[in-house]
């Protein structure tokens, strides 16, 4: 006698078409989630290639670093890199950019690539040496070439972010390269340059000379214990420490907000591990429900086989086997087929989306670069491939559970007796039925519910995870982390002001929609630490200055949106009150300085005025400056533009920042700035547009490697739906042969299925869209870490909803086509 498990293989060869769509599913779940790890390493490693553009290929950086302090990072053995380079100083290109000089110590270029593209050229390596982009030595008004002698004023302090002692002097350079443009730093007032080595040692004095020292730890985990104990063994002042918050968060590193100095909360990565193993989930979970609903009909029709197994001397065990061995045997030959395809897939998809667009876009130098990086991420990693396989073993196998306990618990005598269904018929109102074919595919839903709940469920899995996807692109930019700037223009007059005429015939410029402006006033002390030109109660300490800000109310939403309640922003833009932006306390050689604190609550007297402090801020919160200039430590008064004339006895504005319009023509108002820039003495002006664009082009990487992703796993679950409706239809061959036997036509029997299938996939759309909006707004949280109720994306609702109706149709029309050509006698009879 043969082996009880050779019936296993049999029933598979017996029952094609049922083998062949749980082969499928397998074959799916395996592309699915080959795919997705695929492309999720090249999606990590793009995210983290746009960090190193924006913000360097470094964890942290010590500045104002002595050769004792650098030799003790550099043998510090749980540091994998030390790099240093020296701050030559910085030059003043206009009040809202300044220029910063580098001397690097190591290859630039490996970690501060998007500052070291070159255009023409070569980057410097000899003393006196320079290479500086193509927009600065513009704004220089640099006439020369390469080869030709450039001179620089520049001021190098030894508090970076401080005004407290600088270092000023002249120095002439050889321009030796052209760099490409990079206005990734507009928005916060810099760029930079490049100079050879030996230069910083020929120009600064001793006194001056310190080293900026970027590293990366070994231990990525333990990165912040790392950092606390280099900071309290090497005494690092708090405001000498630079954490790169981007590139942290690209590589999930966990780090402390407060001495990161960040607004972000650091918790973000985790939100986005959460939403990503969820969206993987529901995937795994739509594939599972196909394979779960086909093997549950399989079994159900075999379940008299079963009942004789039983009465022979079958063991509960051995009919479990049977089940399971089937899936084996499906897994073993779908498992393998399913991680080609996967791997192939994903590498269409890469090779797609990249030959899209030009390698600068990817943040790269060179197509090649591009090729090596997504060669190294996307290749069949044995570890992504054996994860797969390993996952989608154990959810096929957790899918056929349930069919097996079925099979094995199955009485021998209820299944040699055949199935006995109890009809029971409840009071109904007797009513007409406008459409026989909607009333009967109604019918046949409520017939069946386990098998329609799962079938419901299948396609609710997967317009949820297509939705979830579309938002979770989202968490991938990392350029959404960069500050973000008011308007689209910033203009600024720091001689004589711009006027409220001149701000007033901005604001009616047809393109534009707002202009956020600001006044300024600063005051040094007299020998009694009093602001010298305004009166005032308040006693400064020494080394400070008095500065008062003037803002309209357009920067006023900007500024303190969320920081002040309804209540006291009234008061403030009335002028019944003010903002209190307290210095930072120091030590210059001994001497304190920023020692001045006044509370919220309290009240300051200016010019007569008695104001109440509305909000009081200090340490290292956000600083008040015009333009992008650094902050002058001292007491900072905000105050709304009517009052400001009061205090101070000027009107004039120092910076506006015009905001336009969405359909706006910018070349047409780049003429007009121009010309208004050109009419006001001292006026200059940058726009925001280059630093948008690039910011924007450093995610288009990511979004069309996404949108592949997501528009492959859309396809796989529409397959899923196709798959599952197919079986659903081909398990009822017998009962449409019945049907057609009494007198159904075939026009009233499509329209019965196709109304089941609209019936379907408009449930599983309602319940699919609430799922994935729940998922959106979790998503969500992982950008803001603050879990909220966020807008309804509609468009992604709408368009899986329709894309599942339309499939379970097609799904419909497809095995109904094969089963209508089939004769009625056929149909009753066939068993497969």
């Amino acid at each position: 006698m043969k082996d009880y498990r050779t019936l296993a293989l049999k029933e598979l060869l017996a029952e094609r078409v049922t083998s062949l769509l749980i082969l499928l599913a397998v074959i799916l779940s395996t592309m699915m989630t080959a795919v997705i790890g695929q492309s999720a390493g090249v999606l990590s490693a793009m995210r983290q290639q746009q960090a190193i553009a924006l913000g360097g290929d470094r964890y942290a950086t010590f500045v104002q670093m002595d050769k004792a302090r650098l030799s003790a990072l550099q043998e510090d053995d749980r540091l994998s890199f030390v790099g240093t380079y020296v701050m030559l100083g910085t030059a003043e290109l206009n009040p809202s950019l300044t220029l910063g000089i580098n001397e690097y110590h190591e290859d630039v270029a490996a970690v501060y690539p998007s500052l070291s593209r070159v255009k023409e050229g070569r980057l410097p390596k000899a003393p006196m040496e320079i290479a500086l982009p193509e927009d600065v030595l513009q704004s220089l008004g640099f006439e020369g070439g390469l080869g030709d002698n450039l001179s620089l004023s520049l001021s190098k302090s030894l508090r970076h972010g401080l005004e407290i002692s600088s270092y000023d002097y002249q120095a002439g350079f050889v321009l030796v390269g052209i760099l490409e443009s990079s206005y990734l730093n507009y928005t916060g007032g810099s760029v930079s340059g490049i100079a050879g080595q030996g230069t910083a040692e020929a120009l600064l004095p001793e006194s001056y000379f310190y080293y900026n020292v970027d590293i990366r730890t070994s231990d990525k985990g333990g990165f912040q214990d790392t950092m606390d104990d280099l900071i309290e063994g090497l005494s690092v002042h708090e405001l000498d420490t630079m954490y790169n918050v981007l590139y942290l968060e690209a590589l999930g590193i966990r780090y402390d907000v407060d001495k990161a100095d960040t607004e972000l909360s650091g918790q973000g990565f985790s939100f986005m591990l959460a939403s990503g193993i969820l969206v993987g989930a529901l995937l795994l979970l739509a594939a599972g429900l196909v394979i779960y609903n086909i093997l549950k009909i399989a079994v159900s029709r075999r379940i008299g086989q079963y009942g004789v197994l039983r009465a022979i001397g079958g063991e509960k065990g051995q009919l479990y086997f049977l089940v399971t061995f089937q899936v084996l045997l499906l897994c073993a030959a779908g498992i393998p087929v399913g991680l080609l395809l996967g791997v192939l897939s994903s590498k269409g998809i890469l090779t797609a989306a990249t030959g899209l667009l030009s390698p600068e876009i990817f943040m790269v130098r060179d197509a090649g670069e591009l090729g090596r990086l997504i060669a190294e991420n996307s290749s069949g990693k044995g570890s992504f491939l054996l994860a797969s396989a390993a996952i989608t073993l154990l959810f096929a196998l957790a899918a056929a559970v349930p069919a097996a306990r079925y099979a094995a618990g199955v009485s021998p005598t209820a299944a040699m007796a055949g199935r006995r269904t109890k009809i029971r018929r409840r009071m109904r109102k007797t009513k007409k039925i406008h459409c026989f074919e909607a009333y009967y595919a109604r019918l046949n839903l409520r017939r069946s519910p386990g098998r329609t709940v799962v079938t419901i469920l299948s396609l609710v899995m997967s317009i949820t995870v297509f939705i979830a996807l579309q938002g979770f692109t989202s968490l991938l930019d990392v350029s959404a982390s960069m500050p973000e700037h008011l308007g689209d223009y910033s203009v600024v007059n720091m001689q004589g002001g711009i006027s409220p005429a001149e701000l007033a015939d901005l604001k009616e410029n047809g393109q534009v929609s707002d202009v956020a402006a600001q006044q300024f006033s600063l005051y040094e002390l007299d020998a009694q630490n009093r602001p010298e030109g305004i009166e005032t109660d308040i006693v400064l300490g020494m080394g400070e200055t008095f500065q008062i800000f003037g803002f309209n109310d357009c920067w006023m939403d900007y500024e303190f949106d969320g920081k002040l309640t309804p209540e006291q922003m009234e008061r403030l833009k009335s002028g019944e009150g003010c903002v209190i932006r307290n210095p930072i306390p120091m030590q210059v050689e001994g001497v304190e300085t920023g020692t001045t604190y006044i509370e919220e609550g309290s009240t300051v007297h200016i010019e007569g005025k008695t104001l109440p402090v509305l909000l009081s801020t200090g340490g290292y919160d956000g600083y008040f400056s015009v333009g992008n200039g650094g902050f002058i430590n001292g007491v900072q008064v905000l105050v709304s533009d009517r009052l400001y004339p009061q205090l101070t006895g000027a009107a004039a504005y120092a910076e506006l920042r015009p905001v336009l319009q969405p359909d706006a023509d910018r070349a047409a108002f780049d003429e007009m700035l121009d010309a208004f820039c050109g009419r006001i003495p001292g006026c200059t002006a940058i726009s925001y547009e280059q630093a948008d664009r690039q910011m924007a082009e450093s995610f288009e990487q990511i979004r069309l490697l996404a949108w592949g992703l997501i528009l492959f796993v859309g396809l796989i679950g529409l397959l899923n739906i196709i798959n599952t409706v197919y079986t659903n239809i081909h398990t009822r061959i017998a009962e449409i042969g019945m049907q057609r036997a009494i007198g159904m036509d075939m026009r009233s029997l499509y329209k019965v299925f196709l109304w089941e299938g609209a019936y379907i996939g408009i449930i599983a759309a309602v319940i699919g869209g609430i799922a994935g909006y729940v998922c959106i707004i979790f998503i969500e949280a992982a950008g803001t870490d603050v879990l909220r109720l966020t807008v309804v994306p509609v468009a992604s609702v709408a368009g899986a909803a329709l894309s599942a109706i339309a499939a379970c149709l097609a799904a419909t029309c497809v095995p109904l086509g094969k089963i209508g050509r089939m004769s009625i006698v056929d149909s009753i009879e066939t068993v497969e």
